[in-house]
């Protein structure tokens, strides 16, 4: 019934993560939609027969890749039942915009958090409490409030390190989807 097409990529890396991404946010299944190819609409219990999974899990992984923009829907009542009959199709041709919007956004929370790591003395619970600043330590008087241990100076360099790595890595993967 459902015949797969070729996808327009140009890289296989890029395909990589764009699977990465849909795997990241509608598992399995909405890899194995993704992948299937289908380049015309779709009900969710077509899919489900054809696959054999679950319409609910079907559902799901299509509201996901809806959110994101990779999936889009059209109701229409069945005039039989009274039901919402939705029709689904895969927005192939977005999928590097969203894959690009999407780092983006993963960049920005990374340079926010090497901001913070960055401005900022830690101290850690040496169980794995908490971890809190300087200015709540001294509030705690070096004290863990859950356990009782004394709180340790957290040395954030290896962290900052890895932080400006991915920061660095994100650059490279978005000047590449510049290119292609």
């Amino acid at each position: 019934m459902f015949k797969p097409i070729i996808l327009n990529v140009k890289s296989v890396q890029v395909e990589e993560l764009i699977n990465e991404l849909i795997d990241r946010v509608a598992g399995e299944v909405g890899i194995i939609i993704y992948s299937l190819g289908l380049n015309k609409e779709f009900t969710d219990d077509q899919l489900a027969l054809e696959l054999g999974i679950e319409i609910n899990e079907i559902r799901k992984a299509l509201f996901v890749l809806y959110e994101i923009g990779l999936a889009e829907y059209r109701r229409v009542r069945d005039d039989e039942t009274g039901w919402m009959e939705y029709y689904w199709r895969i927005n192939y041709d977005k999928a590097i915009d969203i894959l690009k919007r999407e780092l983006e956004k993963t960049k920005k929370k990374l340079e926010e958090k090497l901001e913070q790591e960055s401005g900022n003395i830690y101290y850690i619970c040496p169980n794995m409490c908490i971890k809190v600043s300087y200015e709540e330590a001294m509030d705690l008087n070096f004290s863990c409030p859950k356990c009782g241990a004394m709180l340790e100076y957290l040395d954030s360099t290896k962290a900052i390190e890895m932080i400006k790595e991915e920061i660095k890595r994100i650059d490279e993967i978005l000047k590449k989807l510049q290119v292609s």
